[in-house]
């Protein structure tokens, strides 16, 4: 527990002590109202802590999902969404690469089997459709229209860049060019396919890539992020393709070894 949660807790307890407890029962007291009252306190705590993010926040931190390769080794991430009815992990296609079955890991480490049913290259966009996860919350699919007035929007996403957990990631779009939203915010391998929204919650596309610069040799620019939007995928294939999609079964297993990200611009 940190420091600061620590010594609230402590005041808090010594508040109520000074107010109900006599001299001689004290210690009595304390040791039957310290745990009632810590818990309330952790539980009040952990409510303001919850609030410094935003709603699109928490629904993203709680739709977030990584993506593993069958046998392979690193991972991508994506977006767990309700899509014209059907369950669907929103990614990026160099994620997905040429394989047609991914693997959706969840917070308890389950992996759960997924098909992909669109991948565009050129867009770098998948759709991959999944069975129900049990340790995700699925959010509807809202995109975001092209807007050009799109540059200085405040947006954020949460992946799994590298070996940490769940990280949510704030910036804002800094520049719309390569048919590509470039936006203020940091990256790195293993973000790509995490999914990036305005603070009103509409979904603009999924990480990319980081920018590349040239100083005699290539060096990643980890604070410039590619962002592949979603007014680029095929809205009427996508739709027939979700619809259509066969049934597929979960399953779960142990997750195998981590092996360390390939290096590029891309993961």
């Amino acid at each position: 527990m940190p420091g600061w949660r620590r010594s609230i807790l402590i005041i808090l307890t010594v508040l109520m002590l000074s107010c109900t407890a006599s001299p001689s029962n004290t210690n009595t007291v304390a040791q039957e109202q310290f745990q009632p009252l810590a818990a309330a306190a952790e539980t009040a705590l952990g409510t303001l802590e919850a609030s410094n993010l935003s709603l699109t926040e928490k629904k993203s931190r709680s739709s977030a999902v990584k993506v593993r390769r069958p046998f392979a080794g690193g991972h991508g991430s994506g977006t767990y969404m309700e899509m014209h009815g059907r369950l669907v992990v929103i990614t990026a296609a160099h994620v997905a690469g040429d394989h047609t079955v991914m693997f959706i890991e969840q917070n308890d480490g389950s992996l759960t089997a997924a098909r992909v049913i669109y991948k565009d290259d050129d867009a770098d966009l998948a759709i991959l459709h999944t069975s129900e996860l049990e340790t995700r919350i699925a959010i509807p699919y809202r995109p975001k229209k092209n807007d050009k007035n799109l540059i200085g929007a405040e947006v954020s996403y949460t992946g799994f860049p590298g070996r940490h957990e769940l990280i949510t990631i704030r910036g804002h779009v800094a520049s719309l060019e390569h048919d590509m939203v470039i936006t203020n915010m940091f990256g790195w391998f293993g973000s790509s396919g995490s999914g990036v929204f305005d603070k009103q919650g509409r979904f603009i596309g999924v990480v990319s890539a980081i920018d590349m610069g040239d100083i005699g040799y290539p060096i990643p620019l980890d604070s410039i992020v590619w962002v592949a939007p979603v007014w680029r995928l095929d809205a009427e294939i996508v739709e027939i393709r979700v619809k259509t999609a066969p049934r597929i079964e979960s399953f779960n297993s142990f997750p195998g070894a981590r092996a360390p990200r390939r290096g590029g611009p891309r993961d």
